[in-house]
């Protein structure tokens, strides 16, 4: 019993101790929304970018929690980069309180969905890592529908900034 079990895990071990160790994304994002300051680091795990060198597509995610380490804000913006200028830009954010959410947030970049822009500061690509800095301003809602109908006639101005090191989706 014991060979065919040595014999069933050595493979698989074998396997995860060959897997190349991935690389984490790093940075934050930091915002003022509705007068508030808020900085958040950047969910490496969730955090990434897809597309060519000419036209890639971004996804950040950042999460801050209380000092009570629970509760956090979690945020996600998201936008395409052809030839290094952003367009389609996305932004939510969603607070939590003892651990429900109490508030959801969107901004997209027509102008009845908040007028989002983002503008890049710098970019640097690395084979697959890719360092970015730059801005977003804009209007943030409410929703019913996660974001395609935004209901701004109680909208929060959000301006922010992000410096962030993501690594290629594969």
């Amino acid at each position: 019993m014991f060979f065919r079990t040595t014999a069933l895990f050595a493979p698989l071990i074998a396997l995860g101790l060959a897997t190349p160790a991935l690389a984490e994304s790093t940075g934050e994002i930091a915002l003022t929304i509705a007068g508030e300051d808020l900085v958040l680091p950047l969910r490496g795990g969730q955090s990434d970018w897809s597309g060519s060198a000419n036209w890639p597509s971004v996804s950040l995610s950042a999460r801050a929690f209380n000092a009570d380490g629970e509760d956090p804000v979690v945020l996600s913006l998201s936008f395409d980069a052809a030839n290094w200028t952003p367009s389609v830009p996305e932004l939510r954010l969603t607070r939590y309180e003892d651990s429900q959410v109490v508030e959801k947030l969107f901004s997209g970049e027509d102008q009845e969905d908040g007028a989002l822009s983002v503008t890049l500061g710098s970019h640097d690509l690395n084979g697959t890592t890719l360092s970015l800095t730059g801005s977003f301003q804009g209007t943030m809602g409410t929703s019913d529908n996660y974001g395609r109908d935004i209901d701004l006639s109680q909208g929060q101005p959000v301006e922010g900034t992000f410096e962030v090191t993501v690594e290629q989706l594969e």
